[in-house]
């Protein structure tokens, strides 16, 4: 009598144990969906602030070229101005 509640005990335990084990494995399978899709979410945000970025700069740029072909002495004046200024820095050292 003894042995047969151990073994309903056994079973009962390898039938948790394994109800245990596949709950587990959908836990992983769930996580590793979750982390996969945040990294996709995460990539396409990069992706996104990276083209921002390049049209922020792009328009800086443009910004720059308009304004020395409007001033072009005034911006020749200021290169040589920055050049003179790098110059004396680079000849101290």
């Amino acid at each position: 009598m003894a042995d047969r509640n151990y073994e309903q005990e056994l079973a009962a335990l390898q039938k948790d144990l394994g109800a245990l084990k596949a709950d587990v494995a959908r836990l992983v399978a769930a996580f590793g969906d979750d982390v996969e899709a945040r990294g996709a979410e995460l990539k396409e945000q990069a992706r996104r602030r990276l083209a921002e970025a390049r049209q922020r700069s792009r328009q800086a740029l443009d910004q720059v070229e308009e304004a020395v072909e409007d001033n072009p002495l005034t911006a020749l004046a200021i290169a040589v101005g920055l050049g003179f200024l790098v110059g004396a820095l680079l000849g101290r050292r």
